[in-house]
């Protein structure tokens, strides 16, 4: 009995409560127990009750197994005396079941999404950068702090600055902080050798698709206008190191290619203003501001003050394009005219007046009769203004042809030289003389004898003279009439002389 008492112990009381089961729903009829059915024997012994003892747990446990098998049906165990009755709740086992289930579910989803979002916050989706501009990787870079390595290559198809490789790829995930390596191009190699093609033989767009084509981007191809060489042609090549062998040509090498526009064509749009009468710095700065071709042409004027406009070309109203010339006439003041001494005789010109200096001559001429014109070192006509530097007009007249005087006993030896210069020489004759010298009753050195006096004689001619020694006594001859003056001879008269 007490060891079926002690199945209701409070312990094992509260352990029934907190896990019901549902033995006695599930008891066969035969196995329950009541009043009437109770063994009216004496008590059993030690090891009977244990052996019962250990029957009734053996199917205790069956009927908790029945129980956990089919939960939604709900049992009642009723006491072996029927003194009292435990009610048990199928379904608390399983519930407690899922109830682990599902917390521990939770809590491996919320670490998943821990680990998730932290990723996503500690990492950051690399872009393809291949192909795109050094800059916006730079730019991606700082604003995702992702340390950013730059290697450069040399590659002929990447432009400047161009990425060519990185070290991870598209898509890829890389954690904020670590290090993306780029690789980035430097454009073609300039060491490297190109084959210069005869540019004489190009035209201007197969020239600059050669050079595209080839990117020599220091060859600069330069047009121009020109008048005499037809567009689209080649003008000329320079390098800028004139040492440069252009068979030996590298990209980095420095050249200019000229071609040409061919003639400049402007419109004839431009308007010409009046200038006359207005300062010539006016007209100028007009032709300059209308890209036009500015000339100007000094006249005198008697009516416009110096440095007016006289006249222009083209005249007002006139259509001008640019480049086109525009010619100004201005005024150098009222002129001074060089005199046409032809119209003059010889005292005439040294008594006229003009603001020109002048200054006349005379020499022989044997085909000019005396007194007429002969040159004058400044053309007649030729005029002069205030501000020129005028010139000295040396004027000349003929004094016809030469004629020999006679010199004899009024001359001596040491007047020759002056005499034969003044009378002739310097006046376009040359007598050239040879002296001898004769016993005589003159005094010493006086000229005694000529081979030729008193006579026309040609431009160039040699006499001779004969000097007294002075050694003779005697009466002295007498001085000869004066011939010193003689009439000038025409041009008929000087033939006959020579005849």
């Amino acid at each position: 009995m007490s060891d079926f008492l002690s199945n209701f112990s409070p312990d094992k009381y509260d352990g029934k409560k907190q896990e019901p089961t549902p033995q006695a729903a599930t008891q066969p009829e035969d196995e329950k127990m009541t009043p009437e059915t109770a063994p009216e024997t004496a008590p059993e012994t030690a090891s009977q009750s244990e052996s019962i003892g250990s029957r009734r747990g053996s199917k205790q446990r069956d009927r908790e197994t029945k129980v956990d098998e089919q939960p939604e049906k709900s049992q009642q165990a009723v006491s072996r005396f029927g003194q009292e009755e435990t009610e048990f709740d199928p379904t608390y086992k399983n519930r407690k079941r899922k109830k682990i289930v599902i917390i521990s579910a939770l809590a491996l989803l919320l670490a998943i999404v821990v680990g998730v979002v932290y990723y996503q916050l500690t990492h950051v989706k690399v872009p393809d950068f291949k192909a795109t501009n050094l800059s916006e990787a730079r730019t991606w870079s700082n604003e995702e702090g992702v340390v950013l390595k730059v290697e450069q290559a040399y590659d002929f198809d990447m432009e400047t600055n161009q990425i060519i490789a990185q070290d991870i790829a598209a898509d890829k995930k890389i954690k904020k902080g670590a290090t993306l390596t780029l690789t980035a191009s430097l454009g073609p190699d300039p060491e490297e050798q190109l084959t210069l093609p005869d540019f004489s033989e190009m035209e201007t767009e197969t020239a600059k698709q050669w050079i595209e084509d080839n990117k020599a981007e220091n060859i600069s191809l330069i047009e121009q206008f020109d008048d005499s060489v037809k567009a689209n042609a080649f003008i000329k090549q320079e390098a800028n190191n004139k040492e440069l062998d252009l068979t030996k040509y590298r990209r980095k090498d420095r050249l200019s290619v000229y071609y040409s526009k061919g003639k400049e064509v402007f419109e004839k749009d431009i308007e010409v203003t009046d200038f006359t009468g207005k300062t010539k710095t006016e007209a100028a700065e007009w032709a300059k501001k209308n890209e036009l071709s500015y000339k100007e042409e000094a006249v005198f004027s008697d009516s416009v003050a110096v440095d007016l406009v006289v006249s222009q070309e083209p005249v007002k109203g006139s259509k001008l394009a640019k480049k086109d010339t525009f010619l100004v006439k201005v005024s150098k003041g009222e002129a001074m005219t060089v005199p046409d001494f032809s119209q003059y005789t010889i005292e005439e010109a040294q008594g006229l007046e003009t603001k020109i200096p002048v200054q006349v001559s005379t020499i022989y001429a044997t085909n000019v009769s005396y007194g007429s014109f002969i040159s004058q070192s400044v053309e007649a006509g030729k005029e002069y203004g205030e501000g020129d530097s005028l010139p000295t007009v040396k004027v000349v007249y003929s004094l016809g042809q030469p004629y020999l005087k006679d010199i004899r006993f009024q001359a001596t030896e040491g007047d020759l030289p002056k005499l034969f210069f003044d009378e002739y020489k310097s006046k376009g004759a040359y007598v050239y003389y040879d002296i001898y010298y004769v016993d005589s009753a003159e005094p010493k050195g006086t000229v005694v004898e000529m081979s030729r006096y008193g006579e026309f004689i040609p431009l160039e001619t040699w006499i001779t003279i004969g000097i007294s020694r002075g050694n003779l006594q005697g009466a002295t001859t007498s001085v000869p009439e004066d011939t010193s003056v003689v009439a000038p001879s025409t041009d008929e008269e000087t033939l006959e002389t020579e005849e």
